[in-house]
């Protein structure tokens, strides 16, 4: 799991506060629209802009190791930027286990711009924080988590990686 961030000046509080929200949170989604509602960073709802998906950086291996799933298991792959109207807020890679999924969510994420946590909102997921990084200064994004995604009360499964790489816009 990574670090808690510093709360000293190099980072400041809006960073810090941000990323212990995100901690906490069970949907980064969710927590994207409450912030940026409370902040005014843009406006509507939270809706995707999807990216060819580019070679991952991550194996294959690792990914079905990370999802507790079998070697041949199909894994989906797609690459988005979550938006509030115009103002992007987040770049992110998920890989997810379409046998987890009802087909109809499955469905929706092929079809709409709909984000995958409100997707899967009925699964009542929970995050597994994997590791936190403070990005330097000078780039678009400011910290990148990534999470395991679970669903289950008594013995929770993985059924989706995310990386999540969190625009500066957020916390300047």
């Amino acid at each position: 799991m990574g670090h808690p961030l510093p709360l000293g000046p190099d980072h400041g509080g809006a960073l810090a506060a941000f990323a212990q929200r995100l901690r906490r949170a069970a949907s980064a989604t969710r927590l994207l629209a409450a912030w940026c509602a409370e902040r005014g960073i843009g406006e509507g709802p939270i809706r995707i802009e999807r990216h060819a998906s580019p070679l991952a950086d991550i194996p294959a291996a690792e990914v079905a190791a990370l999802l507790d799933a079998e070697a041949t298991a199909e894994i989906r792959h797609r690459c988005v930027t979550l938006r509030r109207g115009a103002v992007a807020l987040s770049d992110c890679d998920i890989w997810w286990l379409p046998a987890r999924l009802a087909p109809a969510m499955q469905a929706k994420l092929d079809a709409t711009d709909h984000p995958f946590g409100l997707v899967v909102a009925r699964l009542h997921p929970t995050r597994r924080m994997l590791s936190e990084t403070v990005l330097p200064p000078g780039g678009p994004h400011a910290l990148e988590h990534r999470a395991l995604l679970l669903t289950g009360d008594v013995a929770p499964r993985p059924f989706a990686l995310v990386r999540e790489s969190y625009r500066r816009v957020l916390v300047d």
